[in-house]
């Protein structure tokens, strides 16, 4: 969606430099200048709409296959969402940035499937954390 919503004219054109110097015409943008407009343009629509969506599919889908209830998922989710989004602010823009701008479309999944590992794991620890944490309240 990202690629054809916002297109790069080609993985290298992060690379180059502008070419179009005319004489008594405005300067265009350079491939280089779009291409990195166009990153930014996909880095917040990842950030600011996909992540948070998704921690919040996450964490409520868990509150039900752990037999919780949907106060149990919207508990988790009025706890869990943002301080998980702020720590996901960290190391996302880095990670995001590198894959859109120089990873080719074919490698984007794996390359981010490396580092997903390591963030899946770190959400399922904070789940488990405050699964404990509402367990101890309750008792």
């Amino acid at each position: 969606f990202l690629d054809r919503r916002f297109p790069i004219r080609s993985q290298t054109a992060w690379f180059k430099k502008a070419r179009r110097k005319r004489v008594g015409v405005r300067h265009k943008r350079s491939d280089r200048s779009i291409a990195a407009a166009q990153v930014g343009k996909r880095l917040l629509c990842d950030l600011l709409v996909y992540e948070p969506t998704m921690y919040a599919v996450f964490f409520s889908s868990m509150a039900f296959l752990e037999g919780g209830g949907l106060s149990d998922a919207k508990f988790r989710i009025s706890t869990l969402l943002l301080p998980t989004y702020l720590t996901g602010l960290t190391i996302s823009p880095i990670i995001q940035s590198i894959n859109f701008a120089f990873v080719p479309l074919i490698y984007r999944v794996p390359f981010s499937s490396c580092f997903d590992l390591f963030w899946d794991s770190y959400l399922s620890w904070v789940n488990n954390e405050k699964l404990a944490m509402i367990e101890e309240s309750n008792e």
